[in-house]
């Protein structure tokens, strides 16, 4: 079992920065820095997911009982930023591509200050005594977002014929993450049946609901900045947050991975549902 799950872990951490590195293939650098060239969208954004979305769960954790892999999970996944593959997964959705993969790099950027400062804030407001330093999550961003993004761009710049395997290299992640995602998913779902009952699924989705509301709101006039807004400010890096978790809570290891796979399975399901809710109608339907 453990050689299993070492391979998966293998195949997840090759996949993601191989796709990453893909999207960076199609990607300008006046993508990457969308939001840093308009202050106003990039305020929003920071109101969104860096304060609305932790005063959220604090409230969540503070008003009910949950269990403490609960509590952890939602402390620890409001504190991260969006995952490296949301642009992805956005602009298939028909989101423009700027905005998104400027939502991943100002996110990815300001994660290296906010997230231990964010954990301190939690304490405070907690009791956690939970720590992750700025070098742990400088390295950890740096891998899965930050490298491979920008040696993408670069690549492409360089050589433009890189353009090319872009969709191959898409492909080949996506069936490596599939490939790693399988067992891990196995593994935190044997965590479901004790997290079951006690409002998992349910603080979980008020949290992502609460996070797509928040993000809807602030994302302005046009209809599309909204709909990518609101689909990424609950969406969190689940590698970050589970590292996040065991370095400070190792015994609750299990039972978080559990509620995290619940998290990912209700955020995508939700999203989706916002999505088909927000397009607009074909003409002559």
């Amino acid at each position: 079992m453990q050689q299993w799950l070492a391979l998966a872990v293998l195949a997840l951490k090759v996949s993601i920065p191989m796709q990453v590195f893909a999207i960076g293939l199609e990607a300008g650098w006046h993508d990457a820095i969308y939001l840093f060239r308009r202050p106003r969208q990039l305020a929003r954004s920071f109101l969104a997911m860096n304060v609305a979305v932790p005063i959220v769960a604090i409230l969540l954790i503070k008003t009910f009982p949950f269990p403490v892999a609960i509590a952890i999970t939602l402390g620890v996944l409001s504190v991260t930023p969006v995952p490296p593959l949301l642009p992805r997964s956005q602009v298939k959705a028909g989101v423009p591509p700027g905005y998104v993969l400027g939502l991943l790099t100002s996110q990815a950027l300001l994660a290296i200050v906010l997230v231990p400062v964010t954990i301190e804030l939690m304490d405070w407001a907690l009791g956690a005594r939970a720590h992750f330093d700025a070098a742990r999550v400088a390295a950890l961003i740096a891998e899965t977002i930050l490298v491979p993004l920008s040696a993408g761009m670069l690549g492409s710049r360089l050589l433009p014929n890189l353009k090319r395997v872009a969709a191959k290299l898409l492909m080949v992640g996506t069936v490596l993450l599939i490939a790693g995602a399988v067992p891990l998913l196995f593994l935190g779902g044997k965590a479901l049946g004790a997290l079951a009952g006690d409002g998992a699924f349910l603080a979980i989705a008020i949290f992502v609901v609460a996070g797509m509301a928040t993000g809807h709101l602030l994302g302005g006039r046009r209809p599309a900045d909204r709909i990518a807004l609101a689909v990424a400010t609950p969406a969190r890096h689940p590698g970050l947050a589970f590292a996040i978790a065991r370095a400070n809570y190792p015994q609750q290891s299990l039972l978080v991975a559990g509620a995290i796979v619940i998290y990912l399975v209700l955020r995508v399901l939700l999203s989706f549902l916002y999505t088909h809710w927000q397009r607009p109608p074909e003409k002559g339907a």
